[in-house]
Formats: structure tokens, sequence, C-alpha cells
């Protein structure tokens, strides 16, 4: 991040990543037979052994820190500031590395950062021993079409059936918005993602197995945004700044969806559960053994105070407006959607 105090130091934490094993568990199905289910059981944890245990954090920054954290590509600019503003009122350093949900898993299991930010909901290989999740807030998983395309809204099982090769031209909707006549191929996108972490993509379908076998898989969210929006046809999905930010840098208009006749850009809606898809954004912080601070924790409570504080660009529903609205909280961890 440029320009900010020399109390804020901006680097990449240098730790390779360990690999913890996978476990099994079923999908529950939540809201429908196909899509997956948005959390992980908050009470399970991933043991990581004796030695493991009794370590600190040891930091890989270049220069003597404070804390170090990492922070995934939406919430470094979303939450950047306020770290930069927790570090001059405290008078300390902290590192921030601009990661992924994936990089902070990595210095996480390694003991090499002080907190970690996700996009997504943690799975239970997340889940380590005195591990604490808060939740930041809630954002929309916009799905983006082509500007071309006259189809306004769909619904969600009409999503899915759409990335599911199930419906296989778009003139196949009810509501498609097509002259009689006209055909338009459906060209599903996908960039998918943390496989292992419930939620985000995974409520529109569960497992990758589930898409149609004609999608185009990206890696990328900027290849993601380039391919939809030239290529006539074609869903894909991301969230609102994500879709904003890189449309705009690569001069590339895209086109949101309505889903179940909701929009993505009215936060109202994803805030009382009216729109159905979205990502969850946590920080970390260490509870308790070795690894614990008082000033992560500390850090992480400004975070979660100060998240409505984040610029609008962001499009991220805060933790205090998604507890008004009768989201499932167990501490700081949002665990389940309102009944």
């Amino acid at each position: 991040m440029v320009g900010l105090s020399a109390l804020f130091v901006s680097q990449v934490l240098l730790a390779p990543v360990l690999l913890v094993p996978v476990l099994s568990k079923s999908a529950l199905a939540n809201e429908s037979l196909l899509g997956g289910r948005a959390f992980s059981p908050p009470g399970e944890t991933i043991p990581m052994g004796d030695d493991w245990d009794a370590k600190g954090i040891t930091h890989t920054t270049n220069t003597e820190v404070d804390l170090a954290v990492a922070l995934d590509q939406q919430l470094y600019p979303a939450m950047g500031p306020m770290v930069e503003a927790f570090a001059k009122e405290r008078g300390v350093k902290i590192a921030v590395q601009d990661g992924t949900c994936g990089v902070s898993a990595g210095v996480l299991a390694n003991k090499t950062a002080d907190m970690g930010g996700f996009c997504c909901a943690p799975s239970v290989t997340d889940r380590l021993p005195g591990l604490t999740y808060h939740t930041v807030g809630i954002g929309a998983l916009a799905l983006i079409t082509h500007p071309s395309n006259p189809v306004n809204s769909v619904s969600l099982n009409e999503a899915r059936a759409l990335f599911g090769n199930n419906i296989r031209d778009w003139s196949e909707l009810p509501m498609s918005g097509m002259k009689l006549g006209d055909s338009e191929k459906v060209r599903a996108v996908t960039r998918l993602h943390c496989k292992i972490r419930p939620g985000h993509w995974r409520l529109i379908l569960d497992t990758e197995q589930q898409f149609g076998w004609n999608i185009t898989e990206v890696s990328a969210i900027k290849d993601m945004i380039s391919q939809v929006s030239s290529t006539p046809g074609s869903i894909g999905y991301e969230t609102l700044w994500h879709i904003d930010q890189k449309g705009l840098q690569e001069s590339r208009p895209l086109k949101t969806l309505l889903v179940n006749d909701t929009d993505p850009r009215d936060l109202s809606a994803v805030a009382t559960g009216k729109y159905p898809l979205y990502r969850v954004f946590n920080i970390t912080s260490w509870g308790s053994g070795p690894a614990h601070t008082k000033l992560g924790t500390e850090l992480a409570a400004y975070l979660v105070e100060h998240a409505s504080q984040m610029e609008a660009k962001f499009a991220i529903v805060p933790a205090q407006d998604l507890r008004k609205n009768g989201w499932i909280f167990e501490g700081d961890e949002l665990i389940g959607e309102p009944k």
C-alpha cells in the first residue's frame, strides 16, 4: 500500500505454506440440494501436534515489527487504512501483506503472522488450535454477463442450471428478453478458488463436478472480468468491488443480474439475507497459547468495531448490521444465516 505512515510497514511475509490434511465432510444442503453450506462447524479444530502448539509467532519480515498481518485482496485496500490508523494511535509497527485466503492460511499455519484476513468462511482445516475468527462483514457475490445480454434477472435455481449446463441457451429462460427465433449459447465462466472453504461460489453449486463440462475456468479475478466482458452469452460471478475496479481498469463494461428479483447492489437486501449469494470476510487473532498477544487481540477488536467505516465502494455489509438482521454469531464469528 503506497503512502502509508512509516509506522505501517507493507511487506511480504516470507514463509512456505504448511500443508495440512483435508478433512472430508459431506456438504449440508441448507438452502438447496445443489448449493453447499455457507459455514463450517465452529467448534471443530484441526490438531497440529504438541511442538506446533508450543510455538509462538516468528516474524519473517525484513524489519522488526510489532505485528505481522496478511489480508486478502479485498480486505487489504478496505481495512489497510484502519490498520494504519491503529498503528499511529498505538505508536507501533505493523507489517501488512496483500494476499489471498491461501496466503493467510499458510502464514497462520506456519505461525509467522499475528492476523490473517479471508474472503471466505473458514474450513475445518483453517480452524487451528488457539485461532479465533472475527467476522468483519459480508459482500454480495454478483452474477455478471456480457453487456449485450437482454436478460436482467434470474432465479437462484436458473443460475444453477446455467452454470450446471442444464440450460444451454439463454433463449430457454422464460423471461430471456430475446426475440422469437433468437439464440445465444450459454458460456459459463468460473473461478473455483478456495474449494475447501464453504460459501462463496459453492452457494451456487457445491462442487466443481456439478458445474457443466463445458465451463471456462479462470484462475484470476482479472481474467474472469476480461472473459465475461468480451464473450457474448457468458455468465460469471465476482464481488461488486472487484467488478467495478477491474472493469474500470480494463475498460470492460459488465452487466450484473438480479437474483430472485433482488439487486446485489442493494446492501439492505444483502443484510437481511434476501440476496442469496455472498462472501464472508473474516480476520483472525490468536485467542490463546504462546501465539497470543494483547496487541493482536486489540487490533482485531478495533477492526471489527470500525468495520462500518469502510468506504462504500467495497460494498461490505458490516457485522453490526448483520447482527441487527438476525444473522447467527458465535462470539465474533458469523456462523449462520437469519432464520
